[in-house]
């Protein structure tokens, strides 16, 4: 004869399920992962995008892909990826202008002061590009240097004759690039701001055009 359990034996079995489907929601947690990111010669990495690759056949990691954070101006980041103890351990790839940096999941850490933080500093191989105005400062002093050039080739001019002034007007030429007019001695500085034109070839088209134009 099959014996009946009364009602009262399933409510404490209901209550049991809840409160263990609750510990396992409540057992998620906020991992962060922060530091601060340097190219080789020490520059901070600044305004780029630190993201979460996996390995291959890194499952536990795929939850996680694609995330990531920007590095601020000093190059702090920090990315936040919410995980439970089965994540502990798991190995995730941080990706960085092209390359990638190994961080394994490490709950201990985490959860030791100051709570819900791990660090990892990330030093790139590569050295920062040049500043801009590192680059606009040689652009000048190349073309400086030019101008320099061309007013020690440029022929002495001969005096006026006794009781004569004599004025020479400057010498206006086409611009080949943009046919702009402008005085000759200022073409070279000219293609090379204005039209990004090599500073040897600069001087090549100047001579040219100047030649074409007397």
């Amino acid at each position: 004869m099959a014996v009946i359990q009364p009602r009262s034996m399933i409510l404490p079995l209901l209550l049991t399920l809840a409160i263990l489907l609750a510990s396992a929601q409540v057992s998620a947690e906020t991992y962060r992962i922060s530091g601060i990111a340097t190219y080789s010669n020490s520059p901070p990495v600044s305004m780029e995008g630190v993201v979460i690759e996996c390995a291959e056949f890194e499952y536990d990691c795929h939850t996680f892909r694609g995330e990531g954070s920007e590095t601020d101006r000093y190059g702090q980041y920090e990315i936040s990826i919410e995980v439970d103890d089965t994540y502990d351990g798991a190995e995730l790839i941080l990706t960085l202008l092209g390359e990638s940096f190994i961080h394994l999941i490490d709950l201990e850490e985490s959860r030791s002061p100051p709570a819900g933080s791990v660090n990892q500093d990330i030093e790139l191989e590569q050295k920062s590009p040049p500043s801009p105005v590192f680059t606009g400062f040689g652009c000048a002093t190349i073309v400086i240097l030019l101008a320099f050039i061309a007013a020690l080739r440029r022929p002495p001019s001969t005096g006026p004759s006794k009781g004569q002034i004599r004025t020479r007007s400057p010498q206006i030429v086409t611009c080949p690039m943009c046919e702009g007019r402008l005085e000759m001695h200022l073409l070279i500085r000219h293609l090379i701001v204005e039209h990004e034109v090599d500073p040897d070839e600069a001087s090549v088209l100047a001579r040219s055009v100047g030649s074409e134009e007397e």
